[in-house]
């Protein structure tokens, strides 16, 4: 493998020659990817468990930002709600842990569980919905002819224009307000 070649160029002024010099390096070695200090794992329980030198601790997935990269940026929070593990990239992680952590994303998929509806506005050719979920303030669109899915236990199902799935545990259980928002979607 031929070394790296450095040219620099030294700045002239009127009248004066431009001295070139070579400087030779060494080969680059190759990036090694970052080592996390934890692990992750799922155990019989079905939840997510981050083991690091703090001892072991059950967490919940939280996609960071941005929703157009949602296997990445990944907070990894204890029952409290304190991030106990960042994630930039799962492919940084052992495979162990990465194939955990794939599985969690897989299962999370984008079902964002609404507890609060602030407006439903109808635009042209679009349903507006402003609403707060378990993950945080949320706003987005459906189709007007795209309505919501009642299941059989009762849950409401909203598709968003781009497959996003927003769901209603027990729509007798929210506010007033977002129940009469809401009333003109249940059966």
């Amino acid at each position: 493998m031929q070394p790296d070649i450095l040219v620099e160029l030294h700045g002239t002024k009127a009248g004066e020659q431009r001295r070139v010099e070579r400087v030779e390096s060494g080969p680059t070695p190759p990036a090694s990817p970052p080592r996390h200090a934890f692990r992750i794992e799922r155990r019989a329980d079905g939840r997510l468990w981050v083991i690091d030198g703090a001892g072991e601790t059950p967490v919940e997935l939280a996609r960071c930002f941005p929703w157009s990269e949602p296997g990445r940026h990944l907070s990894l929070r204890d029952p409290s709600g304190n991030e106990r593990a960042f994630v930039g990239d799962p492919t940084d992680l052992d495979p162990n842990s990465r194939h955990a952590l794939e599985g969690a994303l897989t299962r999370a998929s984008f079902v964002l569980d609404v507890v609060r509806v602030h407006s439903v506005e109808e635009e042209f050719e679009l349903r507006s919905f402003s609403v707060d979920t378990e993950q945080g303030p949320r706003r987005f669109q459906t189709p007007l002819d795209g309505w919501p899915r009642e299941l059989e236990n009762g849950t409401l199902l909203i598709e968003d224009v781009f497959g996003d799935l927003y769901r209603v545990q027990d729509p007798s259980r929210l506010d007033e307000k977002s129940r009469r928002l809401l009333s003109a979607f249940i059966g």
